[in-house]
């Protein structure tokens, strides 16, 4: 067996689902049913985290899944260097000491990122929503759910969400009321923000002119309104290169 020594290194990541909150309202029907709906939004598969998950082994590091409660275990693999903690080995005092000795966290809109960011570690959060909630460190990453308008058959343009109350729309009845799909971000997504953020941190990450044209762009679209006006964090460079049109 493999075991992690103090030599190894590792990244925390973690998918938020409906089951923790579901737990807390344990016994209370009513409340247990709005839970799972109220913001269900912010929810996203864990298997789409896997692939970031094996690059981060081939690289020689361990990638802990990170949870309390949680819709599903990960699939069974016989690499060694993915571990599902939440499911085998969690305790109270692994969710904070983990989460702030990582090399970074990859997540997404869930509390238990702001464990790594306490403690000044990287956070990279996939599956960002609302779009004017952004990480607000430097050094921080994130590339957000793309939003359907399902009548217009087409991606809302970031410009149209900040433009409008979509931004920080926070309730996950208001995106059915106003016919807006949320599109969770893919494996190969997830997996570009990993590389970046593990990459930056060691220093081989490279940046091209267009890409600080690009991210430029999307900062610039962001007004003293905004919750997140004047964030340092970056959108990721290759959901931004591939997503270019949004920015129109």
């Amino acid at each position: 067996e493999i075991g992690i020594s103090d030599k190894d290194w590792f990244i925390c990541f973690h998918s938020r689902d409906a089951t923790y909150l579901s737990e807390l309202s344990k016994g209370d029907e009513a409340a247990r049913l709005r839970a799972g709906s109220y913001q269900d939004y912010r929810d996203s598969d864990i298997e789409n985290y896997i692939e970031a998950a094996k690059y981060i082994a081939s690289c020689g590091g361990f990638a802990l899944r990170m949870g309390y409660e949680v819709v599903k275990k990960l699939p069974d693999s016989d690499n060694p260097r993915i571990i599902d903690y939440v499911s085998y080995h969690r305790t109270d005092f692994g969710d904070i000491y983990l989460p702030s000795k990582c090399k970074f966290f990859l997540g997404n809109t869930a509390g238990i990122c702001w464990v790594s960011t306490i403690f000044n570690v990287p956070v990279a959060c996939a599956n960002s929503v609302p779009l004017e909630w952004t990480p607000f460190r430097e050094g921080d990453l994130f590339i957000p759910k793309r939003i359907r308008a399902i009548k217009k058959k087409r991606f809302l343009t970031f410009p149209e969400i900040l433009g409008s109350e979509v931004g920080h729309y926070f309730v996950s009845e208001l995106y059915v009321q106003a016919g807006l799909k949320l599109i969770e971000n893919t494996p190969e997504e997830i997996l570009g923000l990993a590389r970046e953020m593990n990459e930056r941190l060691n220093g081989t990450f490279e940046y091209t002119e267009e890409d600080e044209e690009l991210q430029n762009g999307f900062h610039s679209l962001f007004q003293p309104h905004h919750q997140c006006y004047g964030t340092p964090a970056r959108i990721g460079t290759e959901f931004l290169r591939q997503n270019r049109e949004l920015l129109e």
